[in-house]
């Protein structure tokens, strides 16, 4: 292995420029839009068959 000296240390760049913190954001984004989608659906379908339920 290689030892590498202050100057070749001070020009390393790496790791992700996306961190897994910013990825589970925008997974739960799409899982809330998702169940949005999904009951915005399903009161549409209900209202369309007149399958609600009685307010009484």
């Amino acid at each position: 292995m290689k030892v590498l000296n202050d100057n070749e240390l001070d020009v390393i760049y790496g790791g992700a420029t996306i961190s897994g913190t910013v990825i589970n954001a925008f997974t739960n984004i799409i899982k809330v839009l998702f169940d949005a989608g999904h009951s915005v659906g399903s009161a549409i379908r209900r209202i369309s068959e007149n399958n609600l339920c009685p307010l009484e």
